[in-house]
């Protein structure tokens, strides 16, 4: 990987109650190694997961401070699935992670979904205020700008798609949402090719819709509908960085990242070749809609 490429700014902060530890201590090589996951709520069917690594030591052999702490959220944290909601730990994450979840399944599609990371959680104390929410800030090389369509028609929003690079000089597609305030000014100003950063919302909710249905006698019977929604949501943004600023992304470094990324999956699609036949099942998480809510993007699609 090209180590010109500079890392992305980006952030998340989620702020809710701990809902549910899927965290182990393993062994890895000979070193002791947290993994795993966890659940935050931050509203009724919104939950946000988190995925965890750390190391019992450093490479130079020193203790991992990360390591102890997530080991005391391990055993000690209280959650909703455990201790139920009343007495669930109020947690607070503030360098979290956007990044891109991807694999291939068993009918040889690739699927690619928005993964939460973070190494450091940390408990609300009684004295502080607790405000519940899942936002990003991120900076990002822009491949395109569109309007949202639903249904044949415009909704107002705005698609925005693009390249944010990774600490090793590696990039992920990622896809936004442009609320309809804001709509404009991106499709004006956001040209492909150029560098910008945004900030917004995480949204992954569970939508329930309940409905009557007429019937030939007695009570009308209830129809319940089920629809997840998960998107970034972009509600503000600044101006793109000016040509000769230190931040912009060279196009022609992202291109080498690109072609370096589609030889990563084709080694990914011929590994999952090699792999033994089974139930197909998300990397994380549980399964709840075979359709990848990411959309790939293909390095001849560029427009520069």
């Amino acid at each position: 990987m090209s180590q010109q490429l500079r890392e992305a700014e980006n952030q998340v902060v989620v702020e809710g109650l701990f809902a549910e530890n899927r965290l182990e201590d393993v062994e890895i090589d000979g070193m002791k190694v947290i993994r795993g996951e966890f659940d935050v709520e931050v509203a009724e069917g919104e939950i946000h997961t988190f995925r965890v690594y750390a190391t019992e030591k450093k490479k130079d052999g020193t203790e991992n401070s990360i390591y102890k702490g997530l080991k005391t959220v391990m055993n000690e944290y209280k959650s909703i699935a455990s201790h139920g909601r009343e007495e669930a730990d109020k947690v607070r994450i503030t360098r979290g992670r956007l990044g891109l979840n991807e694999y291939y399944g068993q009918d040889g599609q690739l699927k690619q979904y928005t993964q939460l990371s973070t190494n450091f959680v940390n408990r609300v104390s009684a004295s502080d205020k607790f405000e519940p929410k899942a936002e990003f800030e991120v900076e990002l090389f822009v491949h395109s700008v569109s309007d949202e369509i639903k249904n044949d028609e415009e909704t107002g929003r705005a698609i925005l798609k693009g390249y944010v690079p990774l600490f090793n000089g590696s990039v992920i597609p990622l896809q936004f949402v442009v609320d309809k305030d804001g709509a404009d000014f991106v499709k004006d100003n956001y040209e492909p090719g150029t560098t910008v950063k945004v900030f917004g919302e995480i949204i992954n909710r569970v939508e329930i819709k309940k409905t009557e249905e007429k019937v030939a006698f007695g009570k009308p019977k209830e129809k319940i509908t089920r629809n997840i929604v998960r998107e970034l949501l972009v509600t503000g943004g600044y101006d793109p960085y000016e040509e000769d600023s230190s931040k912009v992304f060279d196009p022609k470094l992202i291109k080498v990242a690109l072609t370096e990324r589609e030889i990563y999956l084709e080694n990914l699609k011929n590994k999952k070749k090699e792999e033994p036949k089974k139930e197909e099942k998300p990397a994380f998480g549980s399964k709840t809609s075979k359709k990848s809510s990411e959309s790939s993007f293909n390095v001849d699609d560029l427009p520069f």
